[in-house]
């Protein structure tokens, strides 16, 4: 490895299975609220944005980020190192900042909520039910957690948290 990656010396370098599942859960339970508001616009948005937003998180994602991870082929925060251990091969840690995914994962991830939220939106506009309340309140909790507390609570024991440009806990 060379010197110009630093990794924190006081971070864990397997994560706890209750991080990866409790992660993993709050990912799916996003991706099917998501998916369920879209669907109430039209089933066809709701089956695309389902479609786009798995294989964007699940494959793509993984192949551009986390294959140039110090946890690849490791068990991070959501175990995404080793999933894409079992379908890549490794990268280059030198990289890791300068990959496409780090690049557009704020936009990828800012999709995955603003979409449904929007269309939350069109829809109480047209007429506010208990189940758009109840999803646009999920949709808040969620979101919440995966990108400020969770996000903040698994970077700040990350080896990578020194070099790696998406870091909460600087």
């Amino acid at each position: 490895m060379k010197k110009s990656v630093q990794l924190y010396d006081a971070g864990v370098e397997r994560y706890p299975l209750r991080d990866v599942v409790l992660g993993n859960a709050s990912m799916v339970a996003l991706i099917a609220v998501g998916t369920i508001a879209c669907w109430l616009i039209s089933p066809w948005f709701g089956v695309t944005y389902a479609a786009f937003t798995v294989v964007m998180v699940y494959y793509v994602m993984r192949r551009l980020v986390c294959r140039n991870c110090h946890y690849f082929g490791k068990r991070c925060a959501t175990g995404w190192g080793l999933l894409a251990a079992k379908w890549f091969t490794a990268g280059d840690i030198e990289d890791f900042n300068r990959s496409p995914g780090v690049k557009i994962a704020p936009l990828v991830y800012g999709l995955m909520v603003l979409v449904p939220l929007l269309a939350l939106i069109l829809l109480m506009l047209d007429s506010s039910t208990t189940t758009t309340v109840m999803l646009l309140a999920s949709l808040i909790v969620l979101a919440l957690y995966s990108t400020v507390f969770g996000r903040r609570r698994s970077c700040s024991v990350c080896r990578m948290r020194l070099f790696c440009m998406g870091s909460a806990a600087k």
